[in-house]
């Protein structure tokens, strides 16, 4: 305890620095941001041309000069159309709008663009599978973790849902699709161009993301023409299993929306004409529909699809076959990944021979082999082994195999959330570490509302973070309270973020070794 507590008040002390002007200067006009006593924060910087009128459903137009001379970026920015949250209502922005292509930077108080040394640059993707989220969600708060860590974080966000990754089709008149993924391109090309203006280094940046960012994040790490634009990546929790589309599999929801505008499927002049909340009211509806005999989809409905331009596979095929150097990766999951996912779905007790019939539909002329490594446990509720070999097949495990092609360093995050006090995704994840509950820990975002192991959780895992994000290596140059080993091959050494931390090897093997011989492609209805 004593050395928690050692490792807490040395990372704590606060660098009081004279104040700045929060201007930045930058080739498209002036931005005015403000500071708090830890730092400065530019929120609603524009990157791209308001997607709206003819711009919806194309890729995104860079910005020239922005009018008026300065922006004010003092009020976080609307987030990107989407529904009410399917996790939680806590995460719904309060203000939206399809014009959204907007990113926030974190800068510590003392750096300026005139300081001699630049500062590592963290870009940060974040989730809420593909159709919700957004830049501005007070778990992302990095006034803290900027200052303890002296680095830049930037939040970017991009279109979602229909509006981000829909396609009807790679015809001329077509929506093409994946136009998220190209606002994240569009982003990121953005901040490496001007964050020196912020005081950044655009040689030492660091993309990563977390569930659906992660998933992004995944993607730039694999494609050829993003390499020049970082130089180093940590994938967090990433649903690797989840498949994307095809424009074939893109063709039942466009059916099913077309239906809820009232529009015929293939007249896109009908659909452009819909306003924005039609057409998130009618992507609501079709959230709740059979859009794929492939379960997963429902979770991820609005996928990138894969057009052989921007995306050309599926992510487990892609990072089997990169013919270019891999860069330096953190990788990572949750150890209860499903259980929100699971609790919501089934709001009432499974029963051994429900839960039989649930990996029957689910597997198959596979489900033999699910159900000799998870068999029914007692005669009342399941859905804990829902949670263990969803976890394991749609996350855990599928990430082991993108591991062991690309990782640097392994994690496995294991602290509940709710031991400090924090509001849970949902009442059903008390005492278990769930999707997304590394995130306030990560950013220091609640530093306010931890016990003393939980600042000792999260200021680790930033240090670590921010130690790879300055040297390729979360043991330097900071001090951290336990080494974290590489990734060797024969060797699958992780670290294993509770209370204590501690060093693992082999996380799940025998799960993992049955999820590869069953494989991780599309099991259908």
């Amino acid at each position: 305890m004593f050395v928690k507590l050692i490792f807490i008040l040395t990372f704590s002390i606060q660098n009081i620095c004279a104040n700045e002007p929060a201007t930045v200067h930058t080739q498209y006009g002036d931005i005015l941001g403000y500071q708090t006593n830890l730092a400065r924060v530019f929120y609603g910087i524009p990157f791209a041309q308001p997607p709206v009128g003819t711009l919806r459903w194309q890729s995104p137009v860079p910005i020239t000069k922005w009018d008026p001379k300065i922006i004010n970026a003092t009020q976080p920015p609307p987030a990107c159309a989407q529904a009410e949250s399917a996790i939680t209502s806590i995460r719904t922005p309060v203000i939206m709008s399809e014009d959204c292509l907007y990113l926030n930077i974190f800068t510590p108080l003392c750096n300026t663009s005139s300081s001699t040394n630049l500062l590592p640059v963290m870009i940060f993707i974040h989730g809420g599978s593909f159709r919700s989220g957004s830049a501005s969600e007070s778990i992302f708060e990095s006034e803290h973790f900027v200052n303890t860590t002296n680095t830049i974080i930037v939040l970017i966000q991009y279109r979602l849902g229909v509006l981000g990754f829909f396609a009807t089709g790679n015809g001329p008149n077509d929506i093409k699709g994946n136009y998220g993924i190209l606002d994240q391109r569009l982003a990121i090309a953005w901040i490496k161009a001007n964050i020196n203006a912020f005081g950044g280094d655009p040689d030492e940046i660091t993309l990563f993301g977390q569930s659906a960012g992660a998933q992004s994040t995944a993607l730039h790490y694999m494609t050829s023409e993003m390499q020049s634009f970082f130089k180093r990546a940590i994938i967090q929790s990433a649903p690797m299993t989840v498949p994307f589309r095809t424009y074939l599999d893109y063709v039942a929801p466009g059916v099913l929306l077309a239906e809820q505008l009232h529009c015929a499927p293939n007249d896109i002049s009908c659909f452009q004409s819909r306003t924005t909340d039609e057409i998130i009211a009618a992507q609501n509806i079709v959230n709740n529909m059979l859009t794929s005999l492939n379960i997963l989809n429902f979770f991820e409905p609005w996928v990138p699809v894969i057009d052989n331009m921007i995306i050309h596979g599926q992510i487990l095929d892609l990072v089997r076959n990169i013919s270019f150097p891999l860069k330096p990766l953190i990788i990572g999951t949750v150890t209860e990944e499903c259980y929100n996912f699971v609790y919501e779905t089934w709001n009432k007790t499974v029963s051994p021979s429900e839960y039989i019939g649930v990996i029957i539909v689910l597997f198959r002329e596979k489900a033999t082999k699910v159900l000799q490594q998870y068999p029914p446990e007692g005669s009342g509720d399941q859905r804990f082994l829902i949670v263990r070999f969803a976890t394991h097949w749609v996350f855990s495990c599928s990430t082991r195999v993108f591991a062991r092609k690309a990782a640097s360093y392994s994690y496995v995050y294991g602290y509940p959330s709710n031991k400090d006090n924090l509001k849970k995704n949902s009442i059903q994840c008390s005492d278990h570490a769930c999707h997304a509950d590394e995130l306030p820990f990560l950013f220091e975002s609640y530093w306010n509302n931890f016990t003393d192991t939980g600042r000792y959780i999260s200021q680790s895992m930033a240090t670590y973070w921010t130690n790879f994000a300055k040297s390729q290596d979360p043991n330097d140059p900071l001090k951290v309270p336990v080494s974290w080993p590489r990734v060797t091959s024969g060797n699958e050494t992780y670290m294993y973020i509770q209370d204590p931390l501690q060093i693992g090897t082999n996380y799940l093997k025998s799960d993992c070794d049955v999820w590869d011989e069953i494989g991780y492609k599309e099991f259908s209805f």
